[in-house]
């Protein structure tokens, strides 16, 4: 990637969670936008770890993208099209140092974010807005918040988990910023810029000047900075080109792929990798069909509770809506599953009565000892899938849940 047309902040997963959300509760108007719309998948980082220092927001976009589909899930439940947060189309291209500077006084020329096509009408943006927000916006009082309170506590969710990894991004960081590869890049730069007339130990130093400068000044002394800014932003990046990001890149390849596999159990949760299982031959399917699959000897248990409150699993197999557990797997322990091991709750076409149905897995012994679960589930509804992530219970008795609806509500 172009060092000119990188964006400036080195780690921004915080940012650009919290852009997330609020774009998930504030855009009203704007069409559907394509998911990544110019961004790193973040998948790659199971191919290439370094992805995560050469695009430092491809975890945000993560999030981002969690959030998108869990409210896309909800409004297609509720016969509604998520249109998704706007966003630019070349998130790379918003800051070029030769024009922008650092985007403090010299501003920048951010692009439009690029739109597609559809989104509701004016006289069916009333029913968009309830099934989103559980209000109309123009409203008095407020509704059950919809769709957008399922995206915030996705978006809390993933936050937290990122906030609690066992190689935590805080200390990545940190550890980057002490290898003795990076500090003696970072003298290399210092240098660099003395050259150059400036006296700085860090381009966190220039960031951090420019601000305070500008915070004391206005009118024709305010412009005047913006164009000092040109010229800094423009040596800066020269002398980063030549010092730090050869660093960056040998420090990446030493600790990314230390972050991904220690975290590994986390992160598949927030970005599922390519080439999940297909589900097993053999399983019930109909109107609903509720998969769990996973890859080990402990024991993991699949509820389905149905709008009468009637709950099936393996101590109750059928209910009288017609729901059937018809696989079961690794009870008891020393049972020689198949691998991988798979669960399966489903009701035949017809059958399902029209109401909230709420998926249930449980996290009941880990037998041989073998720690935090991650497994897959898969929900579909009238043979679309509905729900299909992949998530991680870290200790026995912990529960995932995930609600959904048959028919109108």
């Amino acid at each position: 990637m172009d060092r000119n047309r990188r964006t400036l902040v080195w780690i921004w997963l915080a940012t650009t969670a919290v852009v997330a959300g609020v774009a998930l509760l504030l855009y009203r108007s704007a069409t559907r936008t394509p998911d990544l719309a110019g961004r790193t998948d973040p998948a790659v980082i199971w191919e290439d770890p370094t992805a995560l220092f050469t695009d430092p927001g491809i975890l945000g976009t993560a999030v981002e993208m969690q959030v998108t589909e869990a409210v896309r899930s909800c409004m297609a439940e509720r016969g509604q099209d998520f249109r998704g947060p706007a966003v630019a189309e070349d998130i790379y291209a918003i800051l070029d140092p030769s024009r922008d500077g650092y985007g403090i006084a010299a501003g920048g020329d951010t692009p439009r974010p690029t739109l597609g096509s559809g989104g509701p009408s004016v006289d069916e943006r009333p029913a968009y807005e309830i099934a989103l927000y559980g209000a109309p916006l123009d409203a008095e009082g407020g509704g059950d918040g919809g769709c957008a309170a399922i995206g915030y506590q996705t978006l809390a969710a993933a936050v937290d988990g990122l906030e609690n990894l066992p190689y935590p991004i805080d200390q990545l960081e940190a550890d980057a910023l002490s290898d003795p590869v990076y500090v003696a890049a970072l003298d290399a730069w210092a240098a660099c810029m003395a050259e150059r007339g400036y006296t700085a130990a860090s381009p966190d130093d220039l960031l951090e000047r420019q601000r305070a400068s500008l915070a004391a000044v206005g009118g024709d002394a305010a412009r005047s900075l913006g164009v000092e800014e040109l010229r800094i932003a423009a040596d800066d990046f020269a002398c980063r080109n030549r010092t730090l990001d050869p660093a960056t890149r040998t420090v990446a390849e030493r600790l990314a792929p230390e972050f991904v596999a220690r975290n590994r159990a986390q992160l598949e949760t927030l970005i599922p990798q390519a080439g999940r299982p297909e589900l097993p031959s053999g399983l019930g399917s109909g109107d609903v069909q509720v998969t769990l699959i996973w890859s080990s000897k402990a024991d993991l248990d699949l509820m389905v509770t149905d709008p009468a409150l009637d709950e099936v699993f393996y101590n109750n197999r059928t209910v009288a809506s017609g729901g059937t557990l018809d696989r079961d797997a690794n009870f008891p322990c020393n049972s020689d599953s198949s691998s991988p091991a798979a669960e399966n709750i489903f009701w035949p076409t017809g059958q399902a009565p029209e109401g909230s149905y709420t998926a249930t897995v449980v996290f009941t012994s880990d037998c041989l000892g073998e720690g935090s679960q991650t497994f897959d589930l898969i929900v579909q509804v009238g043979g679309t899938v509905v729900h299909q992530q992949r998530h991680t219970l870290a200790t026995q008795g912990e529960r995932f849940s995930f609600d959904f609806t048959v028919g109108s509500r």
